[in-house]
């Protein structure tokens, strides 16, 4: 898709953008896949939303092998300044530690075996093996 400002056009009107106190993500209202990921069809090709919002908006392609890391943990979410181009492989270890950081927010049990333990339940456990 070549003329950036139609995309941002055309994104920001299938979305609705929330105000920085709010957390100011641009969360895509049409189709989104089962995942959560926004997606549409442009020339004939379905794209997903962030990755055409975050080059139309920065004017950066993205190298091939690399993705676009949600830093707000919102799928639907295409706001640049939440995007963040990444390696597969980090983008999975940021995965993994998101959704740690919430399991530990919502289990106050396993917190505290991890403050006894002096680290995280990852490491603990492959020391121990």
């Amino acid at each position: 898709m070549a003329d950036k400002a139609a995309v941002i056009s055309y994104l920001s009107a299938r979305s609705v953008i929330w105000p920085d106190s709010e957390g100011g993500c641009w969360t895509w209202e049409q189709y989104r896949e089962r995942d959560g990921y926004g997606r549409f069809t442009a020339e004939g090709k379905p794209r997903y939303v962030h990755r055409e919002g975050f080059k139309a908006a920065s004017g950066r392609r993205i190298p091939d092998g690399w993705t676009i890391d949600h830093l707000c943990q919102n799928k639907a979410c295409w706001n640049p300044d939440h995007l963040s181009v990444v390696t597969r492989e980090e983008n999975t270890r940021r995965a993994r530690n998101a959704y740690w950081v919430c399991f530990m927010k919502e289990n106050r049990a396993a917190l505290n075996v991890v403050r006894k333990l002096d680290g995280s339940v990852i490491e603990s456990v492959g020391v121990n093996r």
